[in-house]
Parts: structure tokens; sequence; C-alpha cells
């Protein structure tokens, strides 16, 4: 069976028209392409070249077989071209999660940098729950997620990214709307909707309203900060939330900060046991350097 090498010997021979003018491209001397040639002659049963004139002509096979091989060192070439944009982290896949608020803020942003860098990397962003996103992390489905709560767990590695704060969310002509920031005892008497879900920044909630001696008396309940946000734009109270992304997905909405602040880090979690590729790399720099704007 003919190798690469001698594959590329005789297109070498094929496109100089010679074997001294092959060995010169390959490097090569010409007794040790005649080698080469009498070798691949033995390997497929009928004559490659013949010497008319101090050139190689080819014999009908061997053009046939030409057709095939170039085919080939299209193909090689491809490759090559796609180890070198791997090299150089301009393709390949990168998957992530995140949680549906933050998918349309600093995560998205970070893509839309990151794709006008390497337009070839194909991305596959998965919206899902804190706990599905460190599980898709844990088995390695994905290169990257970004979540909001503190995360344990022995299979992942979790990098913090900036600190923000919970905010408090409400209609235009919501009574509070005019105030700068609300406390406790300004919330108290208002109906409130929380994200139950986020079990930490609730214990944290309850703890600033006991410091007051009140009560965070949630009438609404959800297990999501979007719905949590569409009842508090409808004018059904007032949301306690993360901010990422509310914003971009409730601009109708007027938002406050909560006193005493409650601090929130967005962090990235990756599988501990898997080495990040060179796109993750690249996207986890960017991802990182990503700050939004939350004014």
């Amino acid at each position: 069976m003919l190798n690469l090498r001698q594959l590329e010997i005789f297109r070498a021979i094929m496109v100089a028209g010679s074997l001294t003018g092959a060995g010169r491209h390959l490097q090569m001397s010409q007794p040790a392409v005649s080698k080469a040639v009498r070798r691949m002659e033995d390997l497929v049963g009928f004559q490659l070249f013949r010497r008319i004139h101090g050139r190689a002509q080819p014999t009908p096979e061997a053009t046939n077989l030409f057709r095939e091989v170039d085919k080939v060192f299209y193909s090689v070439s491809i490759v090559e071209k796609y180890a070198r944009d791997l090299r150089d982290a301009q393709t390949g896949v990168l998957t992530l999660a995140c949680t549906p608020t933050m998918s349309c803020s600093f995560v998205t942003g970070a893509i839309a940098r990151f794709r006008r860098q390497r337009p070839k990397v194909r991305i596959w962003l998965q919206t899902a729950t804190t706990k599905e996103i460190l599980d898709l992390a844990a088995s390695a489905q994905v290169d990257l997620g970004v979540i909001y709560s503190p995360a344990e767990h022995p299979a992942v590695s979790v990098t913090p990214l900036f600190e923000t704060e919970l905010m408090c969310v409400m209609a235009p002509d919501h009574p509070l709307a005019s105030k700068a920031s609300l406390r406790p005892s300004d919330l108290a008497p208002h109906a409130i909707i929380t994200n139950m879900r986020s079990e930490r920044f609730y214990e944290l909630l309850n703890a600033a309203f006991q410091k007051e001696k009140l009560v965070c008396d949630a009438i609404i309940g959800t297990n999501s900060t979007i719905t949590a946000c569409s009842l508090a734009q409808e004018g059904s109270g007032v949301a306690i939330v993360e901010p990422m992304g509310v914003r971009e997905l409730f601009p109708r909405t007027v938002l406050r900060p909560f006193r005493p602040s409650i601090i929130v880090t967005p962090r990235i979690v990756r599988p501990r046991q898997v080495a990040l590729s060179r796109v993750g790399r690249s996207f986890l720099t960017i991802l990182q350097q990503q700050r939004p704007d939350l004014k």
C-alpha cells in the first residue's frame, strides 16, 4: 500500500515533470527519487513514468492515479489549515451554559466580542438553572458555565468574575419608584416578589429584614427571575432579584439598589478534570474582561 510520503513524491514528479525537479522541490537526490518510483511501481503493479528526452512522461495509468492523489492532498491541506486555526483558536466549537437573564447581558456581550475576533468558531449557548449548569460542568458537557450562587462541587472548578448587588425592580408608577434606594422598612408595606429558587439570596434578604425587626413577606414567589421582573413590570409588586439582564429584558421597569447591600458574584464554572481548549481559554479571557453597565 502506498503511504503519504510516496504519494507526495509521485505528485511532485507529476507537477515538476521530471525526477530532478521533484527532487529539488522535496530536497531529495535524483537517485533517491528514482528508487522511490521503482518501489511505488512494484506496489501498484504497473509503470508510472517513461523517460523521454530527460522528462518523466506519465503513463495513462499514472495520469488517472494523479487525479485521485491530488484530491488526497487537497484534503490534507484542509486538515493542515484546520490544525493551524485550532492552534490560533480560530476554529472549533465552544459550549456554554448560563442562566436566562445572564444570557441577555454580559455573557452575550462577551460572545459578540469573541465572534468579531474568531468568526469561524461555532458556539452553543444553553440556558439552564444553576443546578443544571453545575451538573453540565461536572459531567464535562459544557466548556464553561456562568452562575450566581456559590458552587461547591468536587468535579467543578469555580472562578469569581465581579461583584454586583441585588436590585429592586418595579413599575415606573410604583410608590417607591422615586426613592434612590430601598430598605426593608420601605418595602415592608408593599407586595414583594422573589425568586424562591435562589435560597441563599432569600436567606440574606430575611436576615436584612430581621435586623430591622421586620418580616420579608414574599407575597409572590417564583422560580424564575424573568417571571419575577415581568410581574413587577405589570405592577404586581417589587421584585428583589439579581440585576443581570433586567434592563435589557425589562426596559420599562425602574431599578433601585436594595440597602443594606447584598452582594452577588457571577462565577465561571468548568470541569475540573478536563483541560480547557485554546478556544475556551480565549473566550474565558474575554468573559473576565467583560463588565456590565448597571447604572
